[in-house]
């Protein structure tokens, strides 16, 4: 079973009553600057899908048409409605809220700036209405995932639900997911249960869950408290449009919730306007969007996140400023290039061992001479011995006798006698 978290209605303002007939600002607006954040955006052309208890009948919200004569003829005024009807999955009721709540959340996003009662925090942004729950304030899960299924369809900018179940209701999870992939953020009450945990859809890690704090900067005693708590938000005592065209005072995250769907509302708007100036929008995806808004938050309780105030308070004029002068992204430093190893030193080559220079070899004509040095007085008394034979052999032949003559002597002796030796030597030599 889905519904309202316990709210707390802290008084109510007839039409017309002194309190109403002047336009009069919140403290939340007050304390946030939204009045001063007009100048830069008012949510142009951004659209809120608000699940709740069906679509308000409010004068500040849907002005009734005027007529007006102008000269002879008299003709409508045309005044701007800022809530769209949208579609109803409460099968016994009608699509219009009999219970006042999706009245007052409404008021806070969108109720015109007109100088009349109240105005909510993007007094130019459109809420399409669909109703979930019913005058009671309660609904089936099947009413909640239908209303999640059409707004999937007609693929509002943002999507605020002020409604909570103990427990995770898995298609109703799908169909968030989808939203995310498909950029849009959906926006939830943490819960009026205290101590007790973050209530569904709020606690799934697709949507921005908000808890909600007083006037005096403090966390609300009835505000959900758990990890899944991303931003705190105004929730006490918030003036907003009610029933039959009256006024009231409201307490709960069921308020804090379109407190921060208002605040994104702005922030889409600016993006909007810029680029169609040719300036690039970074703000799409839900991701992105998270990012830009904690970039400019005040961090409110322990440093850091933390279970009651989530990151803390947005500072909304620092977040449309930033939008339109954005600081330049610092340029990268360029990586230092990489030293070039060092190329190893060659080796130096072995010098090579020198060859040892062969011997040289003995002369051979050397050894002849020496040899004939020690051995020349053999040598001549050979000589001398063949020629006395040679003579004595021819004084001793008969001179009778007729010896042919030789023939003329061709042979050297010498040269042979010195050819013999050497070869002689030669293998002496060898066989040493």
């Amino acid at each position: 079973m889905f519904s309202l978290p316990k709210f707390k209605i802290e008084k109510k303002f007839e039409k017309y009553s002194k309190e109403t007939v002047k336009q009069t600002v919140g403290w939340g607006l007050i304390e946030s600057k939204i009045p001063q954040s007009w100048i830069m955006s008012e949510g142009e052309g951004i659209t809120i899908a608000v699940i709740d208890t069906g679509h308000p009948v409010h004068e500040d919200i849907n002005p009734e048409q005027i007529m007006e004569w102008k000269g002879h003829n008299k003709m409508s005024a045309i005044k701007p409605h800022n809530a769209i009807e949208g579609e109803n999955f409460i099968e016994y009721e009608d699509i219009y809220d009999k219970n006042g709540h999706q009245t007052h959340c409404t008021g806070i996003i969108c109720a015109q700036n007109n100088e009349l009662g109240m105005v909510g925090i993007a007094p130019k942004s459109k809420c399409i209405s669909i109703k979930a729950l019913d005058s009671k304030g309660f609904g089936t899960p099947n009413s909640v995932l239908k209303a999640l299924e059409y707004a999937k369809k007609i693929k509002p900018d943002i999507i605020s639900m002020s409604l909570g179940s103990s427990s995770a209701y898995p298609p109703m999870h799908k169909v968030i997911k989808d939203l995310y992939e498909m950029n849009i953020p959906v926006v939830c009450a943490a819960g009026n249960s205290g101590q007790a945990g973050v209530s569904y859809p709020a606690a799934f890690e697709e949507c921005i869950a908000i808890a909600a704090y007083d006037s005096a900067g403090r966390i609300a005693n009835f505000s959900s408290k758990g990890e899944e708590v991303d931003w705190a938000c105004p929730g006490v005592n918030i003036s907003s449009t009610f029933l039959n065209n009256s006024y009231a005072r409201l307490s709960g995250t069921s308020m804090a919730c379109p407190f921060m769907a208002g605040i994104i509302a702005l922030m889409l708007a600016k993006h909007r306007k810029l680029e169609k100036s040719g300036i690039y929008n970074d703000c799409i995806e839900v991701e992105s969007i998270r990012k830009h808004l904690l970039k400019y938050t005040d961090d409110k309780g322990a440093v850091g996140k933390d279970n009651s105030w989530g990151y803390g308070v947005i500072d909304v004029i620092s977040t449309l400023k930033a939008i339109e002068n954005p600081e330049p992204e610092p340029e990268p430093e360029p990586e230092p290039e990489p030293e070039p190893e060092p190329e190893p030193e060659p080796e130096p080559e072995p010098e090579p061992e020198p060859e040892p220079e062969p011997e040289p070899e003995p002369e051979k004509d050397s050894k002849i001479k020496n040899w004939l040095q020690k051995n020349i007085a053999w040598v001549v008394a050979g000589v001398f011995g063949i020629i006395t034979a040679v003579l004595a052999i021819i004084n001793f032949t008969d001179d009778k006798i007729s010896i042919p003559e030789p023939p003329p002597l061709e042979y050297d002796f010498d040269k042979k006698f010195e050819k013999e030796m050497k070869d002689y030597l030669d293998k002496k030599w060898k066989d040493q």
